[in-house]
């Protein structure tokens, strides 16, 4: 398949410019959680906000049944403290899918894995939405 924005559950996201805000590597599971950069072909997409360059969604990107992961260059890099207080640990640079195995590039180093499978869940006023807008049970 190659590029992320190929996969289904990934169109409609502008991963290079989404800031991520925390990784949870647990068994079988990845959660990168980010502020998101939505296109016009995602279903949530708004104009975006005066003083923002994009329509930007917080989320996750979760990947389950996680067999095999490897992470190196996370320490690199620290994440920066933005003006509001968050923390953020900079963009996804690329994500590339072969089948069953990602690869994760960016200011959070490299992160190499095999997963059963790949979602994304945006936050709309509390409510977790899958990556096409339906509500997801919580």
């Amino acid at each position: 398949m190659g590029k992320y924005f190929e996969h289904e559950v990934l169109r409609g996201f502008y991963l290079e410019d989404s800031w991520v805000l925390g990784i949870n590597a647990s068994r079988g599971q990845l959660v990168i959680t980010a502020e998101f950069v939505l296109t016009e072909e995602h279903p949530s997409y708004a104009p975006a906000r005066p003083g923002e360059q994009y329509c930007y969604r917080k989320g996750v990107l979760v990947f389950d049944g996680v067999t095999d992961l490897t992470w190196t260059g996370q320490l690199s890099s620290r994440p920066s403290r933005d003006p509001d207080g968050s923390v953020d640990y900079g963009n996804i640079d690329s994500l590339i899918i072969e089948g069953d195995h990602y690869t994760v590039e960016g200011d959070l180093g490299i992160i190499d894995l095999h997963a059963a499978s790949i979602r994304v869940a945006l936050v709309s006023d509390g409510t977790i939405l899958t990556s096409h807008g339906a509500a997801a049970d919580l």
